[in-house]
Formats: C-alpha cells, sequence, structure tokens
C-alpha cells in the first residue's frame, strides 16, 4: 500500500492523539441547539467529521439525531467509532468519502454540519452537496476560522510563519459571495464567537510537536523546529508566567438556509 501524502497523511499520523490535542468549544453546538430548537428528531451529516469530537456534543445536545459522519480519513474514522460507541452512542453511520465522492440522498436531512474543516473543501462544491441534501426547510451550519480570526490567535501572534502558511482559510466576504451567487441558498446568520484561553507554554509546545493544527504539517521539519524555539522564546517574552499563557480566538458560524421551498 503506498504510503498517504499531504493532508491525508497528516491526519492519518495524527488521528489517534486528535481529540486530547485540539479545544473543542460547545457554545456554537449550544447555538445549533437553540436554532434546531423546533424539531423533534434531527437527521443530519458531519462533513469532515474527525474523530468524533464535535459530534459527541451533537447528540447530547440535539433532539433524537441520527448522523452520517463524513470523513476522508479511514484512520480519523476508526477513532471515531469507539469514541462514541463508548460514550452510549448508536445511531450514527460512517461514510468514508472525500467531498467530491459524497452521495447523500436528495432532501434527505435537516441539517448538514461542518467543523473547523471546510478549508480542507471546495467551499461551492460542498454547498452544492449540501444543498442537494437538505430538506426544502432544512439548515447547513458551518463553523470554521478567518485568516483574520487566525492571524489573532496565540499561533498567529507568535508562531512565526503561521499566518502566511496558513493561506486556505476563506475570508468572510468570499463565503457570502459564494452563498448569495449558489442556487435556492441564503445566509441567514454569521455569528462570531470569543474564547478567552488559557494554558501552559509546555502544553502548547506538546500541541504544536503533535501537529494539532494542520497548518503544523506544512512546515519543513528543521524549519518546524527553529519557529518551535522562537514560539518558545517569544511567549516567555510576552508573558510573566509561562504556566499562564493568556490569549483570546476567535471562530465564526455560518448559517445557511434554502430559498425554494
Amino acid at each position: 500500500m503506498n504510503e498517504l501524502s499531504g493532508m491525508e497523511g497528516h491526519f492519518a499520523k495524527v488521528a489517534n492523539v486528535y481529540r486530547d490535542m485540539r479545544t473543542t468549544d460547545e457554545a456554537p453546538i449550544l447555538h445549533i441547539r437553540d436554532r434546531l430548537a423546533g424539531l423533534s428528531a434531527v437527521a443530519a451529516a458531519d462533513v469532515g467529521c474527525g474523530a468524533g469530537r464535535y459530534d459527541s456534543l451533537l447528540f447530547r445536545h440535539l433532539n433524537s439525531l441520527s448522523l452520517a459522519c463524513v470523513d476522508i480519513s479511514s484512520e480519523m474514522l476508526a477513532q471515531l467509532t469507539p469514541h462514541l460507541e463508548k460514550n452510549g452512542i448508536r445511531d450514527f453511520e460512517t461514510v468514508n468519502a472525500g467531498v467530491e465522492e459524497i452521495a447523500l440522498a436528495d432532501q434527505s436531512l435537516d441539517c448538514v454540519f461542518t467543523f473547523n474543516a471546510i478549508h480542507h473543501f471546495d467551499f461551492q462544491l460542498f454547498l452544492s452537496k449540501a444543498k442537494r441534501a437538505i430538506r426544502k426547510d432544512g439548515q447547513v451550519f458551518i463553523y470554521t476560522r478567518t485568516p483574520e480570526q487566525n492571524a489573532g490567535s496565540i499561533w498567529g501572534r507568535f508562531f512565526p510563519g503561521f499566518s502566511q502558511k496558513e493561506s486556505r482559510l476563506y475570508r468572510l466576504e468570499e463565503m457570502e459571495k459564494w452563498v448569495g451567487s449558489a442556487d435556492g441558498l441564503e445566509m441567514i446568520e454569521a455569528k462570531t464567537f470569543r474564547f478567552p484561553r488559557t494554558s501552559s507554554l509546555e502544553r502548547l509546545i506538546e500541541q504544536a510537536r503533535n501537529r494539532h493544527y494542520s497548518t503544523f504539517s506544512l512546515f519543513g521539519a528543521a524549519e518546524f523546529d527553529r519557529a518551535c524555539q522562537t514560539f518558545e522564546e517569544a511567549v516567555r517574552a510576552a508573558f510573566d508566567n509561562p504556566a499562564k499563557v493568556t490569549w483570546d480566538d476567535q471562530n465564526i458560524l455560518l448559517r445557511i438556509g434554502r430559498t425554494d421551498g
């Protein structure tokens, strides 16, 4: 078997530690819950689901959820299944596919979700696939970060080359334009979330070295080691206590609905 390369290779390597390395925020799930409060049951798909960290929260907060968990990485899906089953979750299926291969039944779903993954997709192709899959009153939720939000993170501020390497993120203006030009879709809401963070420098270095953001896989080995050293020096200079590093993260949640219902 050929060794996986690129992003598939990255996610194959980090699959077994991914949930432990990433921060999972409940606030966007609670917001989605409130927007779906009128549904007694929810049929949905999570595209780019990874190891299931947001899926377990969806099951905790949405009524009678049935979920198709879609990801191009079989290694991630292999982590997702025992994670959900360990939490007593059974009403899900896994679909090993990229956006190009997704074949969800037409008008079969109330929602299509994607969390921190849209920058790995062709945005307009994803919209087209999601629009076909949702019912006439269905919705699409896209949780992501913009380049500006990325630059304001602890990594964007102190890790050299992080913002420059991460060229895949979409600007809000781009996403609004694509939604506006998509047949039968409209942007209902673009909600910004701000999260105060506190971490130790040791934990931050651990996350970086475990490539918790795929951005780190875009660095060469020697380049990454130099950047880690510079990051550590910069954070030590900026904060009095390296055991208590503070900053704010921001993300955005797009809520998109059908207009041809």
